[in-house]
């Protein structure tokens, strides 16, 4: 596994450093089935596609044929959720809304090659025009985007920070009213807060152009996603499982940006008001130390117990922990199934964050009362 990382940490940035030790006795496709577990295919061949000249221990044609099957789906993918992105951005507008896209095609910018990365789905976080800085909290401009989203789909289901509509050219899209959330009243209300803040302010978003010029989107600024993308880890982390691909995300978001002094210590402080300090630190850990990422680039200092727990855990599930077969695996996943999971996951994390974990199944029955209203059944 060590070999992984190394050979991955390697890939991000091949042209800027030797080529590592491990080459020497990596199994090619080994290498390429530990990639498609945390979806980091197409990084990986930044590396892959440089081994030709090795004198032992070469790809075979074979191997290098895997590879090259696997990248072509995802650049074609990207491709597609491209287009589709700017078709989505464009509707919502059309109708009156302002729009930014998280995540997604906006991080795949920021890769040496944005066809690269493992795309997903479209998440585009929506509100009206004309509500003020904290429309996030003002339930009128939520139940608007619902209400809207609701006509194009009457049978969607709206949860606390997003709603689901019909697919776009065959790609997913999710609607976002709120970025993400956290468990922690206090937690979530500065996170929220916070979130709303910096993309009202000036510079807060910019239109970018995608890839084979199909058109722009908006996307956040650095500050807006250095919160987000933490809070999005944890979730995942907490709820059901993250792998390296939202670490590589982030990775290309901290080495993207020249980090001022004041500038850190303002996210130092904001990190530690929404209750994301200790998987800053965690995440510093593993891309300081496992994936090579310089110090002057990081957020927080690294704090290698959490690191360490967030590998394991990272290791063990894969890609939205996809691959964890370490509780009920092999039993249908019923909703029973699912919330004894859940609580399973949080006494397993309580002690790394509690907050998080003891606050969970409050805001799950909070959640389950909330549904109700905003869906009616």
């Amino acid at each position: 596994m060590q070999d992984y990382l190394q050979f991955l940490s390697y890939s991000l940035y091949p042209d800027s450093q030797s080529v590592p030790s491990c080459v020497e006795r990596i199994d090619w496709t080994s290498l390429l089935q530990f990639a498609e577990k945390q979806s980091v295919v197409g990084v990986c061949w930044q590396g892959v596609k440089l081994m030709g000249e090795l004198e032992t221990n070469r790809p075979s044609e074979d191997d290098v044929m895997d590879w090259m099957v696997e990248v072509s789906k995802i650049a074609k993918r990207n491709r597609k959720v491209n287009a589709t992105a700017v078709k989505v951005v464009r509707d919502f507008q059309q109708k009156g809304f302002k729009t930014c896209v998280l995540k997604g095609q906006g991080n795949a910018l920021l890769y040496p090659d944005p066809l690269s990365r493992t795309p997903g789905d479209i998440d585009i976080y929506v509100h009206p025009k004309g509500h003020g800085e904290d429309w996030i909290n003002d339930e009128a401009a939520v139940n608007r985007v619902i209400g809207y989203c609701k006509g194009l789909d009457a049978s969607a289901r709206a949860v606390y920070h997003h709603i689901d509509i019909p697919a776009v050219d065959k790609v997913p899209v999710e609607v976002h009213y709120r970025p993400t959330w956290m468990n922690a009243p206090a937690h979530n209300r500065r996170l929220q807060k916070t979130l709303a803040a910096l993309l009202s302010q000036a510079g807060g978003t910019e239109h970018v152009t995608l890839p084979g010029d199909v058109g722009q989107i908006v996307i956040p600024g650095f500050r807006f996603n250095v919160i987000f993308q933490l809070s999005h880890i944890l979730n995942h982390l907490l709820h059901e499982g993250v792998g390296l691909r939202q670490l590589i995300d982030y990775y290309y978001l901290l080495r993207s940006h020249e980090c001022k002094e004041n500038e850190r210590a303002w996210l130092n402080k904001k990190l530690k008001d929404c209750g994301l300090w200790r998987i800053s630190g965690a995440v510093s850990w593993i891309l300081s130390v496992e994936l090579g990422l310089p110090q002057v680039s990081l957020v927080t200092p690294p704090n290698e117990q959490y690191g360490k727990q967030l590998m394991r855990e990272m290791i063990a599930g894969g890609n939205f922990g996809k691959y964890d077969d370490r509780l009920l695996s092999g039993v249908s996943h019923s909703k029973l199934v699912a919330n004894i999971y859940r609580l399973v996951r949080d006494a397993r994390m309580v002690m790394y964050y509690p907050s998080e974990c003891l606050w969970e199944p409050w805001f799950r029955l909070w959640h389950w009362m909330w549904r109700k209203m905003h869906n009616g059944n």
